[in-house]
């Protein structure tokens, strides 16, 4: 394994590669199933990581993830397969939010200032935009043992302009909770798991900056070929025609099943909203002006729709795309009930 020593602090390369696609998860990323992607495994988290309230659900999941183990392997079977799963499981963030992933590079934005282990290899690192917020994840290898790794955190989190929060040490894992003493918007996690078939330290940062969006360069967007629909979508809920579906998910749950789709498209918001009106009456769901404050899309409405036995029921969302204004998103979330 190659091993670059990084400046400390500063981005390694410009992006070479990347990846573009708005995420949606259902509301219990437990037992949802997205894009039949295999996501992380479910075990019992350290009582820290529970309380703190700061770190993303999808960091927690994680976190488990890698505390469980590599995957074996080695190094490519790791890189292919824990690696890609840790970036799709934070891919699918909340409705509105576009994740890019860039391969073997930071991604544009990242603050300069968070420290970086030397000699640590970057194998991928992800943004999310989230309305007016910036989400980063940045995954390293290397192959000092965790403990080095996280002294080395310890210290860099606790001079100026760092401070760490919460700290914790396990068998397998630690972590570094930490936040920018001179700007409460920008706050993080730094989390250290070993790799026993391996001999690797993983190293995940995620960092979150409040109102950080607008210092991110903008990046070509491009919606890709669209994705598959989720197995058992209603046929009355229609796919706007000529749109793109980005990213797609489901969920069982006793007595009920849910479905969320985005799409985007370059039609108009009036005109995405104009189809769905008429085309939900034509299948017999009854439409209505719906509450789009949740949503992080610019300028969202919605629409509420539901049958009259309530065994169908949901919303559409339209709103501009985050990473490219010229672009309407649709976001679809529908229930329904045996």
């Amino acid at each position: 394994m190659s091993d670059p020593t990084p400046n400390e602090g500063q981005p390694l390369d410009p992006p070479a590669e990347a990846g573009t696609s708005p995420g949606v998860a259902p509301d219990d990323p437990g037992d949802a199933v997205v894009d039949d992607t295999p996501g992380p495994l479910s075990l019992p988290l350290p009582a820290l990581l529970v309380a703190v309230a700061v770190v993303p659900a999808v960091v927690v999941g994680l976190a488990v993830w890698f505390i469980a183990g590599s995957g074996g392997g080695g190094t490519a079977g790791r890189v292919t397969s824990n690696v890609t799963n840790v970036v799709n499981a934070f891919s699918q963030g909340q409705s509105g939010s576009v994740t890019t992933r860039f391969e073997g590079t930071l991604a544009p934005g990242f603050p300069k200032n968070v420290p970086l282990y030397p000699g640590a290899r970057l194998i991928s690192s992800e943004l999310q935009i989230s309305g007016a917020d910036a989400d980063y994840l940045v995954v390293y290898d290397t192959t000092d043992a965790r403990q080095k790794v996280a002294d080395y955190f310890s210290g860099k989190l606790n001079a100026d302009p760092w401070q760490i929060d919460a700290s914790q040490d396990g068998r397998d894992s630690s972590l570094r909770q930490f936040s920018n003493v001179g700007d409460a918007n920008v706050h993080g996690l730094v989390l250290t798991a070993e790799s026993k078939q391996n001999n690797l330290t993983t190293i995940i940062v995620s960092v979150q900056i409040t109102s950080g969006a607008t210092a991110v360069p903008k990046q070509p967007f491009s919606p890709g070929t669209s994705r598959p629909l989720p197995a058992g979508l209603p046929a009355s809920i229609p796919v706007y025609p000529g749109a793109t579906v980005v990213s797609s998910a489901y969920q069982k749950a006793s007595g009920s099943h849910s479905f969320a789709i985005s799409l985007v498209t370059k039609d108009s918001a009036t005109k995405v909203l104009d189809y769905y009106r008429l085309e939900l009456a034509a299948h017999k769901l009854t439409p209505s002006d719906g509450d789009a404050s949740q949503s992080t899309l610019a300028g969202a409405k919605a629409i509420d729709f539901t049958d009259a036995a309530k065994t169908v029921g949901g919303q559409v969302i339209v709103g501009a795309l985050a990473a490219d204004a010229t672009y309407v998103q649709v976001d679809i979330n529908a229930t329904t009930k045996p």
